[in-house]
C-alpha cells in the first residue's frame, strides 16, 4: 500500500503516477513547464528535508502536489456520478 493517495501528472504530455516522496523526487528531477518557478523549487527543498528525516511526508508531498497544480501537471478529474450520489447521501445525514 502506498503512503499517499497516488496523484497523475502529466509530463511532457505522459502520465506519471506518483505515489510515494521517491516518485515525487523523480518526477521533480523531469523537465517541467517552468523550472524555477518558486513552488516547484520549494517542493525540490521539502523533498530533500524530507528524506533527511527533517519534515513530514505529508509537508512534503502537499508541496509537491501544489507545485504540479500550480504548473498544469496536476489535472483533477471531475468526481463521478457515484461519488456525486455518496456526497447528496452524506450530506443528508449530517
Amino acid at each position: 500500500m502506498t503512503a499517499f493517495v497516488p496523484i497523475t501528472i502529466y509530463l511532457n504530455h505522459r502520465p506519471m503516477v506518483v505515489a510515494s516522496i521517491a516518485d515525487a523526487a523523480k518526477a521533480l528531477q523531469q523537465p517541467w513547464p517552468s523550472m524555477d518557478k518558486p513552488s516547484r523549487i520549494e517542493a525540490i527543498r521539502m523533498i530533500e528535508e524530507c528524506l533527511a528525516g527533517h519534515c513530514s511526508h505529508q509537508a512534503a508531498f502537499a508541496a509537491f502536489e501544489a507545485a504540479a497544480t500550480e504548473q498544469g501537471l496536476h489535472k483533477q478529474k471531475p468526481p463521478s456520478e457515484g461519488l456525486k450520489k455518496f456526497d447528496g447521501v452524506a450530506e443528508d445525514l449530517m
